[in-house]
């Protein structure tokens, strides 16, 4: 194999094992870690804050629970979870401005806030978000409320670090 080949060859084998070695932050997705915190405490913490904001919550996506099932079909030994939902809200308020800025920003509606903790630390409890895309007044309301809730569920569920 010539000497190019061999270095390509290994350049690539590197570069496909790095997704594996560091975990990939997606671009636009926020994370709060609270802890100590049990989980029943901030997920009441987070139907509280979205409806301290006037809003009403849509019944939550079950994710852990669909993860946990298609497990076996899928050859997946190792949760990721240990439990895990997403609430679904939206502020018609927001939703008209989005809408008047752009059309296709049906898209960023309905707001959801997943919360969830990992296998074997049931201390802390995680919130992520997606922000809203954009940089308009619509996306900075939507990225306000966001914020404000996810402070509200630290506040009263724990200690918070915020990460982006």
């Amino acid at each position: 194999m010539p000497r190019l080949a061999r270095c390509l060859a290994a350049t690539l084998a590197v570069l496909a094992l790095l997704p594996a070695a560091a975990p990939a932050r997606a671009e636009g997705i926020r994370h709060l870690r609270i802890g100590p915190a049990l989980y029943a405490d901030a997920r009441e913490a987070l139907v509280d804050a979205i409806e301290a904001e006037g809003l009403v919550p849509s019944p939550p996506s079950q994710f852990g629970d669909m993860l946990a099932r298609t497990a076996p079909a899928l050859g997946e030994t190792t949760p990721v979870y240990q439990q895990a939902e997403v609430m679904h809200f939206c502020s018609a308020r927001i939703a008209w401005q989005l809408a008047r800025e752009n059309p296709v920003n049906i898209a960023q509606c309905p707001l959801s806030m997943a919360i969830y903790t990992r296998p074997g630390q049931n201390a802390a409890v995680h919130l992520a978000w997606r922000e809203a895309h954009g940089d308009s007044q619509g996306a900075r309301a939507a990225n306000a409320l966001l914020e404000r809730i996810a402070r509200q569920v630290a506040d009263n569920a724990g200690r918070a670090a915020i990460a982006r």
